[in-house]
């Protein structure tokens, strides 16, 4: 036949074909595709006008934005090949940040806010989050059961963020405030529902729990370096593009010490040593169960000669509430052990003994903190102290009238300004978490913020009787850091643990989702202790 004949065989011009299925042709051809640059040229006109003018409003700027990116994501195809890989790196790499670099060394580029270790992992993760939920029909699924297994704390999440997004209209500062919402959406919000699923995986709160005890005795060491020093060990070397000329960094290079005594405070890489003392505090339990439940010898003595060197840095930071959850953290251990040993020996006396002489075992551990002098002086304070009490005592006196007047609050991120109180340094300050929150977002979201917490170790408890390897049973320590952070935020009320503490949060919703599982798990790691 030849080529020609072969010519004139083929078939008339076809269609085009589309690149994905269900896409066609671009809308926008001819003068309508002049029109969309012309409008998208405008649109960066005007938007690099307002940002050069208005460069301190950028999260105000970028709210449009923001909510169009969001809006692009929701029209993403479905497919099951979601960016997990990435999810799963950015969120480790967020928790390492979060773990080991001090948050106040962020670079400082001119025209913007400062990029800290959080933000640089936080913005694209939310973004692969997003993008992951968007496409993913599983995934989707796969969270919502997960977030099932303890409907109340994601629900008192979701409500304690929509009464902060509320707070912003109503504040007295709507652009402080809106820099506070990103902070608790970013750090708080997200970390959590990240958390609740990438713990899911069996074997990663093993990894999370190795690292924290990893991340304990760096932490210890550097503070045991500071004390010997009377300053971290990195101020003075630090690089020159690095946010270390502003005032606030300078401040907390320099430390503190309490001017009743004149002793360094070591605070370690967090901005105050009350960081670092509810760090040790929060963390303790972990140490703790694994010197009781490692397999491995050699992992039981190393968690036994941290605890000691642990009690030794908080003592270091000068601060009764480090005090405080050390010694809690066996007093609760103490009530889950007896709990579990009475639910797998029914037939011991041990387990019971402890469970019912527990109240006994309570009272006694109070009345040692209010008549033993050295014990006392520890968790209650001395002479040192008191400045700080009356302090707290002040402002609760000052600050209840004003919930009562304004149950609604005054915007998140505003209780402090409308309190009145300032430090030493002249900076606005509430020194317990729980007034803030009052005057923050008024009583329904103090309700929720803490119930949720509440609620979370109700779960934990309950699920930890279906423990059915090594990984599930970390519900113990896990429950108890947050019974911690409780009684913590009574006293303090900064923000440098809040992240971790939400991460926890997500790692026990996800331990409780597994606890109920039907089927029993096998240790995803091999066992290292």
């Amino acid at each position: 036949m030849g080529f020609a004949g072969a010519l004139r065989r083929l078939p008339a011009r076809s269609a085009p074909a589309s690149i994905l299925p269900r896409y066609t042709r671009p809308l926008l051809q001819g003068y309508r595709r002049v029109l969309f640059v012309l409008f998208v040229a405008v649109v960066a006109i005007i938007y690099g006008t307002l940002v050069a003018r208005y460069g301190y409003m950028l999260l105000e700027l970028f709210a449009p934005l923001a909510v169009f990116a969001v809006f692009l994501i929701w029209l993403l195809p479905d497919t099951e090949t979601p960016p997990k890989r990435a999810l799963i790196v950015l969120f480790w790499s967020f928790l390492t940040a979060q773990l080991l670099w001090p948050d106040y060394l962020a670079l400082d580029l001119p025209g913007l806010p400062w990029i800290t270790a959080l933000r640089l992992f936080g913005f694209p993760l939310a973004l692969t989050f997003l993008t992951c939920l968007a496409v993913s029909p599983s995934m989707r699924t796969q969270l919502k059961q997960i977030l099932a297994s303890a409907p109340m704390v994601w629900k008192g999440l979701t409500a304690f963020l929509i009464i902060c997004a509320l707070s912003v209209v109503y504040s007295t500062s709507p652009s402080g405030s809106v820099d506070k919402l990103v902070v608790a959406a970013l750090y708080w919000g997200l970390i959590f529902f990240v958390s609740s699923y990438v713990f899911s995986r069996p074997g990663s709160v093993t990894v999370f729990v190795w690292a924290i005890w990893g991340t304990i005795i760096v932490i210890v060491a550097l503070g045991l370096w500071e004390q010997r020093m009377s300053q971290v060990p990195w101020a003075g070397n630090i690089p020159s593009f690095l946010a270390v000329g502003d005032e606030s960094v300078q401040r907390i290079l320099a430390g503190t010490a309490r001017a009743a005594t004149g002793v360094y405070r070591v605070q370690g890489k967090f901005s105050t040593s009350l960081g670092l003392a509810e760090f040790l505090g929060l963390t303790t339990p972990f140490v703790l169960h694994l010197m009781l439940t490692a397999r491995n010898w050699i992992v039981r003595v190393a968690a036994l000669i941290t605890l000691p060197l642990m009690f030794a840095c908080i003592i270091s930071t000068d601060s009764r509430l480090g005090v405080v959850g050390f010694m809690l953290s066996f007093l609760f251990y103490l009530f889950f052990w007896g709990y579990m040993r009475r639910r797998t020996h029914r037939q011991g006396m041990i387990g019971t003994a402890i469970v019912i002489a527990y109240p006994l075992i309570l009272v006694g551990f109070l009345a040692s903190t209010m008549f033993v002098p050295r014990v006392s002086s520890m968790v209650w304070g001395s002479g040192a102290q008191q400045a700080s009490t009356n302090a707290r005592r002040d402002q609760y006196n000052a600050g209840i009238p004003m919930v009562v007047a304004r149950p609604w609050g005054y915007g998140i991120g505003r209780g402090a300004s409308q309190l009145g109180f300032v430090n030493r340094v002249g900076v606005g300050t509430i020194d317990t978490y729980v007034l803030m929150v009052a005057l923050d977002v008024g009583i329904i979201g103090l309700i929720s913020y803490f119930g949720l917490f509440i609620a979370a170790v109700y779960a934990a408890a309950i699920a930890v009787q279906n423990a059915r390897d090594r990984e599930t049973r970390l519900l113990i320590p896990l429950a108890i850091a947050l019974l911690n952070f409780l009684v913590i935020k009574t006293i303090l009320s900064q923000l440098d643990n809040h992240p971790l503490i939400f991460a926890m949060l997500g790692a026990t919703v996800a331990l409780v989702y597994r606890a109920q599982a039907k089927e029993p798990e096998k240790d995803a790691l091999p066992s290292r202790g």
